[in-house]
C-alpha cells in the first residue's frame, strides 16, 4: 500500500535492530499493544481530532526506539499509510500514535478518513528496522523484505508484504519518492515486524 514517509539521515542497520523485530515476534502482548494503541490514536483524531498521549503501563518493548508505518486498508485496498523508516520521537509508543494520527488524517494521496469508515477499516502497524544499502531490487522477497529508494531529503518505501509481485517494488518506491525511473537512487532492503487487525465484520 502506499506509504509516506519522512525525509532522513540514514541509520545503518544494527544486530540491536534485528533483535528487537524479533522481541515483538517473541511478544504477543506487546504486539496487541501496538495495534490497540493505533486503533485508539487513530479513532480519536478521525472522531474527534484528539491527539492520544500514549499511557504509562504499555510492555517495556513499547519505550525502545525504531521507525514505524502504520496503514489502514478497506478490504484489500489501501486507504493510508504514513510513517518514518527512522525513529523521530522517543518511544515506539510516541511514534506509533503520532503515525496513526497522521494516516488517519494527512496522507494527502487520500482523502481523510471519515468517522463512518472506521468499522471497515483494518490497521496494520509496522516496526521498522533500519534501512540496509543493497545494490539493487534484485533478489528481494517482497513477502518478508520491502525496498526502500532515496535521494536527497526524499525516500519512498515499499513495505514487506505489500504485494507478492517483486517487479511491483521497484516502480512504486519510486513513485513515493517522486523520481523517475531513469533517475539515480540509492536502494535499501527494508525489514520490519507486521501485525494486522483481524477481518472486520462487513
Amino acid at each position: 500500500m502506499a506509504c509516506s514517509v519522512a525525509a532522513s539521515t540514514l541509520l545503518c542497520c544494527s544486530p540491536r535492530a534485528d533483535h528487537l523485530l524479533a522481541r515483538f515476534e517473541a511478544d504477543p502482548v506487546a504486539a496487541q499493544a501496538l495495534l490497540d494503541l493505533a486503533r485508539d490514536a487513530f479513532d480519536a483524531w478521525v472522531l474527534h481530532h484528539d491527539r492520544v498521549t500514549p499511557p504509562d503501563d504499555l510492555p517495556a518493548l513499547l519505550g525502545e526506539r525504531s521507525g514505524v508505518f502504520v496503514s489502514a486498508i478497506l478490504g484489500d485496498a489501501p486507504r493510508c499509510c504514513m510513517g518514518s523508516v527512522y525513529p523521530t520521537r522517543p518511544t515506539i509508543a510516541a511514534e506509533v500514535a503520532h503515525a496513526a494520527r497522521m494516516a488517519a488524517g494527512m496522507d494527502l494521496r487520500f482523502p481523510p478518513i471519515t468517522p463512518a469508515e472506521l468499522p471497515r477499516l483494518r490497521l496494520i502497524v509496522s516496526v521498522i528496522a533500519p534501512p540496509e544499502p543493497i545494490a539493487g531490487p534484485a533478489g528481494l522477497d517482497p513477502l518478508v523484505e520491502g525496498l526502500a529508494v532515496r535521494r536527497p531529503r526524499r525516500w519512498g518505501v515499499v513495505l514487506p508484504a505489500e504485494t507478492p509481485r517483486a517487479e511491483l517494488m521497484e516502480p512504486w518506491a519510486r513513485i513515493r519518492a517522486a523520481v523517475g525511473e531513469s533517475d539515480r537512487v540509492d536502494y535499501y532492503r527494508v525489514r520490519a515486524f507486521r501485525i494486522l487487525e483481524p477481518p472486520r465484520d462487513p
